[in-house]
């Protein structure tokens, strides 16, 4: 059994990925072939672009399917009230089983006062808070860019200006200060590997996953790349309770399910140690109550 706690879906095609298809259905079949139990998608905010799926509309995709969760989220930059009362009521009525915030994507500090309010809703819900962490990925080309033909029509990238937005030693005021809220920084927070180390070190309250460290199917996923993936993840999970803490995650299309299976199975660890990463671990977390094998 497997919970994949960092699952994106689209209705349009994919380019450039390991798969065309990143539907609901597609994303389910997939779950089938790799024993993923519970998949948990994200929804997604991104004012820049002017894309994303937002809670209600990600909330009618999935629609009662028990294979998927949601992780809600909100448009901090623009309707933080409005979307903090929307996830309230979610949260009231059991809709969601986590919020994410997509920092640098969005133009916020973490630890801003402004969001102590959010984690005071997740404190009281018992919701998990999932960050972006580490690298950000450009909304244009690189040809775009040089060219400064943006598709924000903004005369500068707002991505390279949010860089420092997505480093893990930024959350650390706001972790600190709510030490009852669990915070699940994405991704290894890849290139930063170190200090989302030092971050979990200081603080029990914070988790990582095993999300987006390449493009499968792409010149990006050599075994070279794949090995110096694994040795971070033994560093991580050498740490205090580091076992406790790691997750499986995608972050399909980015990642597909068999690539992250094979940088668990490449670790070679005892089942049991095995088993809180593929699913004990978010069971616990997301207060799922599944109980192994076939649910």
């Amino acid at each position: 059994m497997i919970i994949d706690v960092h699952v994106h879906t689209s209705t349009h095609p994919m380019h450039g990925l390991h798969t065309i298809d990143a539907s609901l259905p597609a994303i389910e079949h997939a779950c089938e072939k790799h024993n993923i139990t519970r998949a948990f998608v994200i929804a997604t905010y991104f004012p820049y672009k002017g894309t994303g799926v937002p809670n209600d509309q990600m909330l009618a995709r999935i629609d009662g399917n028990q294979r998927f969760a949601l992780i809600g989220s909100l448009d901090v930059m623009n309707r933080f009230d409005e979307g903090l009362i929307e996830l309230e009521s979610l949260a009231r009525k059991c809709k969601i089983v986590g919020v994410k915030l997509f920092a640098g994507y969005q133009s916020f500090h973490v630890s801003d006062q402004k969001m102590f309010s959010l984690y005071a809703l997740c404190e009281h819900y018992h919701l998990p808070i999932t960050i972006h962490g580490g690298e950000l990925h450009h909304c244009c080309p690189r040809d775009r860019r040089e060219r400064g033909d943006l598709k924000c029509q903004n005369s500068f990238c707002w991505i390279d200006r949010n860089t420092d937005l997505s480093h893990p030693g930024t959350f650390a005021r706001a972790i600190r200060l709510f030490p009852d809220v669990n915070f699940v920084i994405a991704h290894l927070a890849n290139p930063y590997f170190d200090e989302l180390r030092q971050l979990m070190t200081d603080f029990p309250n914070v988790y990582t996953d095993t999300s987006g460290q390449f493009l499968s199917g792409t010149e990006e996923a050599t075994p070279e790349y794949k090995q110096q993936i694994m040795n971070e993840l033994r560093a991580f999970l050498a740490l205090p309770k580091g076992e406790d803490r790691l997750m499986f995650g995608s972050d399909f299309p980015i990642q597909s399910f068999k690539d992250t299976i094979e940088l668990v199975d490449g670790l070679r660890l005892p089942r049991k140690v095995r088993e809180k990463i593929e699913w004990k671990n978010a069971n616990r977390l997301y207060r799922l109550g599944l109980t192994g094998g076939k649910q």
